[in-house]
């Protein structure tokens, strides 16, 4: 009667035990599971923000590169705007040339008669005036007619040429000069005052002419010889500048012959 009753218990105790070792692993098992989905929340999160962190620097990368086509693109816009404006001056510029090109071709037509017309004006003059430097004067026309004719030579420079001769032949007078050159095979010494008077001097300086213009030489009294020798000397930049007299071409100049060496008209 004693032992049934301990068998019970006994059975109790074990479906007890039982249970509650059941009751422990399911526990476990849900605490691994619970565990499980944790770590793997955590992977994903950490996943999800690696991604997030990936996304957010791509779309700082994209942000600068946009950034930079756009300073780009207003650069190229600015430069843009900046060569339209160079090609439309460039475009009128070439108007503008164009019309020169035409009005130079039609000036060309017109200024080479007009540079030889020029020369043979200046030959005419040269031919009329006081006859000093005859030789040299007479050459450099003719070499500007030459000029005129060679095709290798621009118009410009041609003018310019023709201009500088008769520049030179506006400083004639305004100066003075002294030179030696022969005569009918004789030789002289010259001395011109501007265009004002032309002297001519033995080379042992005891005689002297002035040139009159009836083109003729008048011999000069031997008085004027000291001022003339002077005058000379000053034109050959040998002697300092002084105030001197010399005589003039003038209507009593007339009275006294060519003839006559060693007198003359003052």
């Amino acid at each position: 009667m004693i032992k049934q009753p301990l068998a019970i218990v006994g059975l109790s105790l074990f479906l007890v035990s039982t249970s509650a070792n059941a009751s422990s692993k399911t526990s476990t098992d849900d605490l691994n599971k619970s565990q499980q989905k944790i770590t793997q929340t955590d992977q994903s999160g950490i996943k999800s923000q690696t991604k997030i962190d990936g996304l957010d620097d791509q779309s700082q990368s994209l942000l600068m590169e946009y950034r930079q086509v756009l300073a780009e693109t207003e650069q190229l816009a600015l430069y843009n705007r900046q060569m339209t404006a160079i090609v439309n001056s460039q475009q009128q510029e070439l108007v503008s040339i164009a019309k020169q090109v035409a009005e130079i071709e039609r000036t060309e037509r017109g200024i080479l008669p007009l540079m030889s017309r020029m020369l043979d004006s200046l030959e005419q003059f040269v031919e009329l005036d006081t006859p000093f430097l005859k030789q040299e004067r007479s050459t450099r026309i003719a070499m500007l007619d030459d000029l005129l004719l060679q095709a290798d030579v621009t118009v410009s420079e041609k003018f310019r040429r023709v201009l500088e001769a008769y520049q030179i032949e506006v400083d004639y007078g305004r100066n003075i000069e002294a030179y030696r050159a022969k005569q009918d095979n004789v030789s002289y010494d010259f001395l011109r005052i501007g265009r004002l008077a032309l002297y001519r001097l033995s080379n042992d300086g005891q005689q002297a002419w002035v040139w009159h213009p009836s083109k003729d030489w008048i011999a000069l009294d031997a008085g004027y010889m000291r001022d003339l020798r002077k005058a000379l000397k000053v034109a050959q930049q040998s002697a300092a500048p002084e105030l001197l007299v010399i005589p003039l071409p003038t209507q009593a100049s007339l009275k006294q012959p060519a003839s006559q060496q060693s007198t003359g008209g003052k």
